[in-house]
């Protein structure tokens, strides 16, 4: 999460890192296209990768935009 008294953001686990390093090389990438993206380094489960994007969204690295209906 975003510290507004700090302007410092929490740190990343290793996981996040991964999954950060895949989508900054790869902007706009789907939620599915990030997990097999890095499937080669880790095999992550649909909901896994989900959750992982739910809470970088929260610190402040990411955001996303719903299409569809």
């Amino acid at each position: 999460m975003f510290n507004a008294k700090t302007g410092t953001r929490r740190p990343l686990t290793r996981l996040e890192q991964l999954i950060m390093d895949y989508v900054w090389a790869h902007p706009g990438c789907t939620a599915d296209g990030c997990r097999e993206g890095v499937a080669t380094e880790r095999a992550l489960k649909d909901s896994t990768i989900r959750t992982i994007l739910r809470n970088l969204e929260e610190k402040g690295y990411v955001s996303h935009k719903v299409d569809g209906r």
